[in-house]
């Protein structure tokens, strides 16, 4: 792999370019791969009660009321109940918690949806393979041009970056009948 300080000439920047082409294949391979969908999917899985607890506890919190679906809502037909101080202030340290123990998870979450963090560590990857960990700073910077080129190469390209949800359709939406 082509340090980006040893680019000297139009072959070393051939080179860079092969490469870039290789981090973002691989970087696909792996990323946009079944086990990596199948891994998101079970996180997501997994993170739900713990979103779902977070929710409602931020609405605890703002609305000062214990969390009903039907209050929730703004039912006409549920009557809120207040929270006493001490019943908000355990609210709020579980909130904290939750909220301090969720940031590993977000961040995993995030690398496996963005495509710049997929491709900067995939040439993190194969830096370390073919050139070695000797020149750290070297190993850093070539990776972050490679995730560079990357993404302006797939911005030039003129597709959605990998690994981007699809938007919806259009088109009609609802039910079949009367398209609402």
């Amino acid at each position: 792999m082509t340090s980006i300080f040893d680019i000297t000439d139009w072959a070393h920047v051939a080179s860079f370019f092969v490469w870039t082409l290789a981090v973002c294949a691989v970087a696909k391979a792996i990323f946009g791969s079944f086990p990596a969908a199948e891994l998101q999917y079970r996180l997501a899985l997994r993170d739900n009660p713990r979103r779902q607890r977070l929710n409602r506890l931020n609405w605890e919190v703002a609305n000062r009321t214990r969390w009903d679906e039907d209050v929730a809502r703004g039912s006409q037909h549920a009557a809120p109940v207040s929270l006493t101080e001490p019943e908000l202030d355990a609210r709020r340290t579980e909130l904290q918690r939750l909220s301090r123990t969720s940031l590993p998870r977000r961040a995993l979450q995030y690398l496996l949806g963005c495509w710049a963090c997929q491709t900067f560590w995939t040439a993190v990857l194969i830096y370390a393979v073919t050139a070695g960990v000797a020149a750290p700073a070297a190993w850093l910077f070539s990776a972050a041009a490679y995730s560079g080129a990357a993404v302006i190469l797939a911005a030039v390209h003129g597709s959605p970056l990998p690994l981007r949800a699809a938007e919806p359709p259009a088109g009609r939406t609802g039910c079949k009948g009367c398209g609402k």
